[in-house]
């Protein structure tokens, strides 16, 4: 149905002319503008009722319909079409919606939505689209929902019975209607001025272009800097910490160079603003002191639509820090909105705050917000909890065990022992195909890594405002794609090839020769509670040994832990499932002065640090 030339000139264009009836040929030129549809990706069939174009951005190859066909039915490849753009992802669109494709599954290529288009839509109190969630995350919206990026999308609408629409922003639940393009996200249809418009995370907001009042500001570089001359040495630590990542002014060492990859000034400034959550104003208020600091608590960072099974997880935690600590837990929100259910009352100790994700463009890992949680949020002594932990009774013994080992003298977070030793010839994290083991462990050999100072660590670390400054140190490094120079037998280490948060925390403190380390204080799973909640044996001298549940130690290494690591019943991870988390919550309450432990060491509870330490003088873990 169509003919090829054989020679022809590649030009950029933008549009392409209506096919005539004896058009025979497809060649790029620049024509008057009309819609145009997805048809194919790179290697797929187009079957489009009207002329194809070939490429991508703004260069294009068009290929019109021959006299008297119907339109035109190819494979969109650079074997049966000139390669227009070498080295870029190309498709296939149609001047009408390609045969087959009917209703919302047709993809429409539209205009981009500017900020200039956004402030024109509020101040006619008009609906428009924003930003709800990146690709592999679930957006809740109370409207239609658009997947894709730039300007070709796929609408999905809600029926009439259920207005609020939950989407699966993903390749396996959507149409890769972009091949290549790892910016694929999806966008909610808002209304300003209404409820749920209201609620919206004002981080996201603002990157929308959709403006935010700065009532609720408590954070930001600004902030920050404006407080680093306030005399307090946290404050002065805290602007340390991102100085390089917001100031124009900074000036790196030569070893500090950013790379290619690096985020621009603006994306950086904008990951340090911070805003509490109208609703939890008062909590603020009351349990941050009037420097803007709070003395301790735990942190936690979370996105997920308001019903999602993240945000009940995070629920649970919530309840379990009301339920056994005296403390504040602070929750920072990247995502759409909160639960509106949240409420002061019910929680008196939850402070609730919200932060811009990631920009798409960075392509980092949805985790690297766990470091931006503990910088911005301003806590002196602090404990890192992921939304699948739950806090059990004693935890807050922690506070005490951190403003003791985390000072100016080490100013470094510590981690806890990862119940598996991970190393070079290992299929997990910072394993096969990592290459911080390049720089780490020269020889390539399991349990031989010179340049490693501690055994691999679980991505829960405690911290002092001390350590703000490594934290914030070891962000702007991924930030701004610097590389860790070659030293001696040590390899150079671009900082963003190590790729998520537990694998930058351990490179980290191997980097600074960090070497403190806690015994398991965040037990494997939830189930190992049982542990705790059995009766056990109970011997002459009053001590208690574990004869029922899981008994053993974390497994030993040869290096850093030779007779194993002490289990501590502070706090569960992989705690997945919210209603089996209440269950647990609801034991641990009940039988609270009657649980064994929380320390178990070689079958054996311990009630107390001092107890453990004197029946096990050499152990090699902290706390």
């Amino acid at each position: 149905d169509f003919d090829v030339p054989k020679q022809h000139a590649i030009e950029p264009v933008a549009e392409a002319p209506e096919a005539s009836d004896d058009t025979t040929t497809k060649k790029p030129v620049a024509a008057k503008p009309k819609k145009w549809y997805f048809c194919a990706a790179e290697w797929q069939q187009c079957n489009c009722p009207g002329t194809m174009r070939w490429g991508g951005k703004e260069t294009w190859l068009e290929v019109q319909p021959k006299a008297m066909s119907r339109g035109v039915d190819m494979k969109c490849s650079i074997k049966e079409l000139k390669d227009v753009l070498p080295g870029e992802a190309k498709h296939c669109e149609c001047s009408r919606p390609p045969k087959g494709v009917k209703g919302d599954d047709v993809v429409e290529i539209t205009k981009e939505q500017t900020a200039d288009d956004v402030r024109r839509h509020l101040a006619n109190n008009e609906a428009f689209w924003m930003f709800c969630a990146p690709q592999w995350q679930s957006c809740i919206c109370e409207g239609p929902v658009r997947w894709g990026n730039i300007a070709r999308w796929k609408t999905i609408r809600p029926n009439s019975t259920h207005p609020e629409l939950t989407v699966n922003c993903s390749i396996k639940a959507l149409p890769d209607i972009a091949p290549g393009d790892d910016g694929k996200h999806c966008e909610c249809l808002v209304k300003p001025n209404t409820p749920y418009f209201d609620r919206i995370n004002p981080g996201i907001r603002q990157i929308s272009g959709a403006g935010v009042a700065e009532d609720n500001l408590v954070g930001s570089c600004d902030v920050f800097e404006a407080a680093a001359t306030s005399g307090l040495p946290c404050d002065e630590e805290l602007w340390s910490a991102v100085e390089g990542i917001c100031s124009p002014s900074w000036k790196p060492q030569a070893s500090e160079a950013a790379g290619d990859k690096a985020m621009n000034l603006e994306d950086r400034r904008g990951t340090m603003n911070l805003w509490v959550d109208p609703r939890f104003r008062g909590n603020y208020d009351r349990l941050y002191n009037s420097s803007g600091w709070v003395q301790r608590a735990f942190v936690n960072y979370y996105a997920g639509h308001e019903d999602g099974k993240h945000a009940r997880m995070t629920e649970e935690l919530i309840r379990s820090v009301h339920l056994f600590s005296d403390e504040v837990v602070v929750v920072v929100h990247f995502g759409f909105a909160t639960p509106d259910r949240w409420s002061p009352k019910e929680f008196p100790r939850l402070v609730l705050f919200n932060a811009a994700p990631l920009p798409m463009s960075a392509k980092r890992s949805f985790n690297f917000n766990k470091l931006r949680a503990m910088v911005m949020t301003r806590i002196v002594v602090g404990i890192q909890l992921d939304s699948d932990q739950f806090v059990a009774p004693g935890v807050d013994h922690m506070f005490k065990a951190t403003a003791r080992e985390v000072t100016k003298e080490y100013p470094f977070p510590i981690l806890p022992t990862h119940f598996l030793d991970w190393g070079p010839t290992d299929q997990g994290p910072g394993g096969i195909g990592a290459k911080l083991w390049d720089r780490y462990c020269p020889s390539m050999k399991a349990g031989s890594c010179e340049f490693q100072t501690q055994r691999w660590g679980h991505a829960h670390p405690t911290w002092s405002f001390w350590a703000t400054p490594f934290l914030g140190r070891w962000l702007r490094r991924n930030f701004r794609d610097e590389t860790l120079p070659a030293d001696g037998k040590m390899k150079p280490l671009q900082v963003i090839e190590v790729k998520e948060d537990e694998d930058l925390l351990n490179v980290a403190t191997w980097e600074d020769k960090g070497t403190k380390q806690w015994c398991k204080f965040d037990i494997p799973d939830p189930v190992e509670f049982d542990t705790i909640l059995n009766e056990q044996s109970t011997d002459s001298s009053g001590s208690t040994k574990c004869i029922k549940g899981m008994c053993g130690n974390i497994g030993a290494d040869g290096r850093y832990h030779k007779h194993g690591v002490v289990k501590v019943f502070y706090t569960a991870h992989h705690a997945i499932n919210p209603s089996v988390t209440r269950t647990y919550l609801d034991s641990l309450n009940k039988r609270r002065h009657q649980l064994n432990g929380p320390y178990l060491y070689n079958h054996r509870f311990y009630k107390t640090p001092e107890e453990l330490k004197a029946a096990n003088p050499k152990l090699a873990c902290m706390v």
